[in-house]
């Protein structure tokens, strides 16, 4: 396998945990989002070279690890976004609920 696809794999996944343990609110979460995405475009152009060289049958190990280890990236990223969507919804109610008790308090 191509030493720039696992280079790659493993800066994905160091930033996957990255994102996991940082704040929602926190500004660099924004940028390891963006850098991210970045490395995920590296690994499918590092992904679609390592199909178009593909000759024989002996590169179907390595796509097939790499199949699974898309999979894997992709369920933790929806994951951490669920998670993300909870805490923003969860946000929203709060700050809805903090309005009405200052309307409440206004009227007094």
């Amino acid at each position: 396998m191509d030493t720039n696809l696992e280079t790659t794999n493993a800066k994905i996944e160091d930033l996957l945990n990255q994102i996991e343990q940082t704040a929602a609110e926190n500004d660099d979460s924004d940028k390891l989002v963006l850098l991210l995405l970045d490395s995920i475009r590296e690994r499918q152009i590092s992904i679609d070279s390592m199909i178009n060289d593909a000759v024989d049958d002996t590169f179907a190990p390595s796509l097939s690890k790499q199949l699974k280890l898309t999979e894997s990236f992709s369920r933790r990223a929806s994951q951490i976004m669920s998670h993300r969507q909870n805490l923003l919804n969860l946000k929203r109610t709060h700050q809805r609920q903090v309005k009405v008790y200052q309307n409440i308090d206004a009227n007094r």
